[in-house]
């Protein structure tokens, strides 16, 4: 299998095998960041090392903190999937994430 880079800091590295996305940590701890149709676009890791986020269909925030793999999903229900093609780092606990018509958006968790 082929696997893909989608974000590195100092400790954490984001890929992907096909659908598949994954965190890895510099000492060997990993944690699924769950399946995306299409496979995963785009990903970030925080620039504090708290938090990564994963997106394509819909988007899935990830602790790297303790609880080390804790994730959370948005825009990914069935009638309620978007489309995100960019992401981009705005706060301690915020980002903006591109829809496939261009447009920005705000997320605050």
């Amino acid at each position: 299998m082929t696997t893909h880079e989608l974000a590195r800091s100092a400790d954490y590295i984001v890929q992907h095998e096909y659908e598949q996305a994954r965190v890895t940590a510099a000492d060997g701890r990993h944690a699924s960041l769950g399946e995306f149709y299409g496979d995963p676009a785009v990903a970030l890791i925080d620039v504090n090392e708290q938090w990564c986020a994963v997106a394509g269909e819909g988007l899935v925030l990830c602790r790297l903190g303790q609880p080390f793999g804790q994730c959370v999903e948005y825009f990914r229900q069935p009638g309620e999937t978007v489309w995100i093609t960019a992401l981009r780092q705005t706060g301690a606990f915020a980002l903006e994430w591109r829809d496939e018509d261009g447009a920005w958006h705000s997320l605050v968790f």
